[in-house]
């Protein structure tokens, strides 16, 4: 299963100077006011941390706090932990098994939903199962009805949307685009990705210009210039080589003026 895969693997990425890993353990004491978690891992020592000062807790599909949480103690549950810059490691996130794919879902991809409440910049979504979830909005954040931009407003409680979500580093859960329609929000998502893939429909040379229609169905104008990277099966090509259509990744960055720009350009074989 996916999700057992970032068990065994133990997701670790960089979060400042910390290292995060996610793994499923036992929580053999749960003491937070006492400054003690046992965390019992199969293979390993066992893990004694503390807890951060703003928990992430979840239980049965629902935010919990420590009182709530001390249920689980004797049992396995999934762990988020920062390691490498504490005396000992700090405890960002737990969770029951059942409950971590749950979010797993939730944080991801696209998702669907009914819109139930608007409160404090968060978005309050229920799922077809009943079970809800709340998601940060921001200025930075897509709002689109029907293809169209849109804002918050226009949009109604009890109303079934798409969300396009991306986990930050402070845990909080942050919508990247907002539609009625599931093409739309992807497209939303897409926007906001470092990379893309599509097909290059055409290339304007002389206004250095790669018209691209990409996965999600958006046709996109994104400009390049000498310093982009063009290669093909891992060696530089020249863009005058490249035939379209051609299926491509685009990693972009963006210009002063906030258009895409094409940093590097991968072909991909037809």
């Amino acid at each position: 299963m996916r999700w057992m895969a970032c068990v065994a693997l133990c997701s670790a990425t960089v979060l400042g100077w910390a290292e995060t890993e996610i793994f499923l353990a036992t929580l053999a004491k749960f003491d937070p006011e006492g400054g003690s978690i046992i965390l019992k891992r199969t293979g390993k020592p066992d893990m004694n941390a503390t807890l951060h000062k703003k928990p992430r807790l979840w239980l049965n599909k629902q935010p919990a706090d420590i009182e709530q949480f001390r249920q689980l103690e004797g049992k396995q549950v999934m762990a988020r932990v920062s390691v490498g810059t504490q005396v000992r490691p700090v405890v960002r996130e737990m969770a029951d098994p059942d409950t971590w794919k749950w979010l797993e879902k939730v944080r991801r991809g696209v998702v669907k939903g009914t819109l139930v409440g608007v409160e404090n910049n968060y978005l309050i979504i229920e799922f077809p199962d009943k079970t809800r979830f709340s998601y940060k909005f921001t200025p930075k954040t897509r709002f689109e009805r029907d293809g169209k931009p849109a804002t918050l407003e226009d949009f109604a409680i009890g109303e079934t949307l798409y969300f396009a979500p991306r986990l930050l580093s402070n845990l909080d859960t942050m919508l990247l685009s907002v539609s009625n329609t599931e093409k739309d929000a992807q497209i939303g998502r897409e926007r906001a990705l470092p990379s893309l893939q599509g097909t290059i429909q055409s290339i304007d040379r002389q206004k250095k210009i790669l018209k691209v229609l990409t996965r999600a169905g958006d046709l996109r104008e994104i400009r390049y210039d000498d310093k982009t990277e063009f290669t093909f099966k891992g060696k530089p090509v020249k863009v005058e080589q490249i035939k379209p259509p051609a299926r491509a990744t685009i990693h972009r960055t963006r210009d002063e003026e906030g258009n895409d720009y094409a940093r590097k350009v991968t072909i991909q074989p037809n």
